[in-house]
């Protein structure tokens, strides 16, 4: 049984209004009086005569599409949403409006599971021109993407994207980036991760991509696309305050830069996970500000969970004369869990037995090097 919740509010008893006839209509499949989620008692008992006879002209036109839609795989949750945000849909011819968007998206490879889901996730889909806009836009992601497999990788994480003005803003941001050097493997990089930034107008697009040039970035690295995506999606004054955060702990504008060269998502980073990252391994473990900034990397890592514990361990090996105090912080800290085990707890547990309990944070009694 088909069950469509509304917002509350009150819904026009004009039977044109197609709210209220999508409303009767479940009403009618759930033999129920009232709707408890769209109006109250009064505001269907006073509906004329002429109102259900409308209704009941439609009621046919409703089912089908209801019925077409099941049969193409929608399940009950996936139409509610597609009536919620498009009731016209209700109304509509399925063989011309609905059958030439739904065969497209499947000649596109988009599995009988995947098309559902993805177009009750974005019901505007339905609405838009299958020759002026769907296609056109699945053409301009094939000759970045080429293959059809990577388009609906690429709609699977962003399906709003054929929704997306590729003449206007997209074409020429790609065009910008192709300007100045970014290979096609990078500009499809950019586009599947971060399709946003593509869209961007194209002016703030073009001074960002000018912007990260000054920087120095090399335009044929990856790290140059994802510099132009923070730089895009970050306001002035916010990149502005993460600067400050790094230079806080003395680092200078070309070390704070070296290390947006390194990692350019290290702006990404809140003031606070910066400032409580920076102050354990600069005030608590001693190494210098610079040495972070060379591998910004760290940063990303859960202090509680990974840091610390690897650096309990670190430290007592460098106490001990095991490991030098120079040990590059990508060393120990990149890794997984198991590989740092294995290469720093495992392999000198001859010589600090207690070492897996240092690293698991138990306390522990260890002897004073003579």
């Amino acid at each position: 049984m088909l069950t469509i919740l509304f917002t509350k509010r009150i819904i026009s008893p004009n039977p044109l209004n197609l709210n209220y006839l999508t409303t009767k209509f479940l009403i009618l499949q759930n033999k129920s009086p009232i709707n408890p989620f769209s109006c109250s008692q009064s505001s269907y008992s006073s509906q004329s005569e002429s109102d259900f006879t409308s209704l009941d002209k439609n009621f046919k036109k409703i089912e089908t599409v209801v019925t077409f839609l099941k049969t193409h795989g929608f399940n009950e949750t996936q139409i509610s949403r597609l009536v919620r945000v498009r009731p016209k849909i209700l109304l509509c011819n399925p063989k011309k409006t609905l059958i030439p968007k739904l065969e497209f998206f499947r000649s596109i490879g988009l599995s009988e599971t995947d098309l559902p889901r993805i177009v009750s996730s974005n019901p505007v889909l339905l609405a838009r021109s299958l020759e002026n806009q769907l296609i056109p836009c699945h053409n301009f992601l094939k000759n970045l993407l080429v293959l059809d497999e990577n388009v609906v990788k690429m709609l699977k994480r962003n399906s709003r994207i054929l929704l997306y003005d590729f003449e206007k803003d997209i074409g020429p941001n790609i065009s910008s980036l192709s300007g100045v050097g970014v290979p096609k493997s990078l500009i499809s990089f950019m586009l599947f991760r971060f399709p946003s930034v593509a869209h961007q107008k194209h002016e703030k697009f073009k001074r960002a991509v000018e912007e990260v040039i000054g920087m120095g970035f090399n335009p044929s690295r990856s790290m140059f696309v994802q510099a132009v995506q923070v730089v895009c999606e970050m306001t002035k004054m916010t990149l502005d305050r993460k600067w400050a955060a790094y230079r806080r702990w003395g680092l200078s504008d070309d070390e704070i830069r070296m290390a947006f060269r390194s990692h350019p998502l290290c702006m990404n980073l809140s003031e606070e996970k910066i400032t409580r990252g920076m102050d354990f391994l600069v005030n608590k473990m001693g190494w210098e500000a610079v040495k972070v900034a060379r591998c910004p990397a760290v940063l990303f890592f859960n202090l509680e969970n990974r840091i610390i514990p690897r650096c309990r361990v670190i430290k007592i090996l460098i106490l001990e004369g095991i490991l030098k105090k120079d040990l590059g912080l990508t060393t120990f800290l990149m890794p997984s869990e198991d590989q740092f085990l294995e290469k720093f707890v495992r392999n000198y547990e001859d010589n600090v037995p207690e070492l897996l309990n240092v690293y698991r944070g138990w306390p522990v009694l260890l002897k004073k090097k003579t």
